[in-house]
């Protein structure tokens, strides 16, 4: 039986990319949702090229709504009994950012903070609790969300970090109240940035990579693996490594294996206590010529990574 899944924001960005991969090469059946009908038609169009029988059904939705959030999952579970996978990878916070960088949060609209928390950690909340139940009744299924490095360190505004240390959090908590019931819930990082429509990164990885991190989840791990990934922030680089896939148009494996490399990096960024909690932590002072990126976490200082890092920028 064809598995399905749901990938939210899926008209850009890692979205997009997640969708695609899931139906090309994985074969699901992927209800993909977002609010620009004419986005996800075109990713409709584009995913049932493939030869794994695999195909996009576009739902236009608006994840403010939870009345209509809920009526979609109901007709998820009417057509296809089950959810095998959900991925919740919506977020608002990046557009709302945007026309304000350069700015103290204090001179930002207090709306930049509820577009990063409510297109993202909100919204992720909404649909996993919908999601659950038809999980929970088949004793299966994963949930993912997609987070980044700024939950735990800074980067580019309070909002920002807020909302993606709420998204790794909001994975935490799920975990508990889900493992009996045998569902996983785990938080994808890309290391450091990732290629889309709205951003461009130098070295970063793109969608599509992400989106073989998830089918790797899916399709490649063990129940004991995930198991041991429950609750737990895993990265694009070191699922890479442990399942085999590889970054498009990459010949000689030079960027996967970069992506590999940079992986052990941000694990142990990750693993150490988050800096608003290190005694000797340096932060320097805030300087807006400095924004959009901005790290400032002594952890980066002095090590491998600080050149990469200087050139991140919108």
């Amino acid at each position: 039986m064809r598995k399905v899944a749901i990938v939210t924001g899926a008209s850009r960005g890692l979205g997009r990319g997640i969708a695609l991969t899931l139906a090309r090469e994985g074969g699901y059946k992927v209800y993909s949702t977002a609010r620009n009908g004419r986005a996800l038609h075109e990713l409709s169009h584009e995913a049932s090229e493939n030869d794994t029988g695999g195909f996009v059904v576009p739902y236009v939705l608006d994840q403010n709504d939870d009345a209509a959030v809920e009526q979609f999952v109901s007709i998820v579970y009417a057509n296809e009994g089950k959810v095998d996978a959900l991925v919740n990878s919506s977020y608002g916070g990046l557009v709302a950012i945007a026309p304000h960088f350069g700015k103290p949060f204090w001179e930002r609209p207090t709306a930049v903070f509820d577009e990063a928390m409510n297109i993202g950690v909100r919204s992720s909340y909404v649909m996993s609790k919908f999601v659950a139940p038809i999980m929970v009744e088949r004793k299966a299924g994963i949930i993912v969300q997609t987070s980044s490095l700024g939950s735990f360190i800074y980067a580019f505004d309070v909002a920002y970090g807020v909302a993606h240390a709420g998204m790794d959090k909001l994975t935490a908590d799920m975990a508990i109240e889900l493992r009996e019931h045998g569902v996983q819930t785990v938080t994808l990082h890309p290391q450091g940035g990732c290629n889309t429509e709205f951003m461009k990164w130098p070295g970063a990885e793109n969608t599509v990579f992400v989106g073989r991190a998830v089918l790797s989840l899916f399709d490649q791990a063990s129940v004991s693996e995930l198991n041991n990934m429950n609750g737990k922030i895993v990265f694009t680089g070191e699922l890479a490594e442990k399942y085999g896939f590889v970054h498009d148009n990459d010949p000689n494996g030079e960027v996967t294996a970069t992506k590999i490399e940079e992986s052990k990096f941000f694990r142990s960024l990750a693993n150490k206590v988050h800096f608003q909690n290190q005694q000797e932590i340096n932060l320097e002072d805030y300087n807006s010529k400095t924004l959009p990126w901005k790290l400032s976490d002594t952890n980066i200082k002095g090590s491998d990574m600080e050149e990469y890092f200087k050139g991140f920028r919108i």
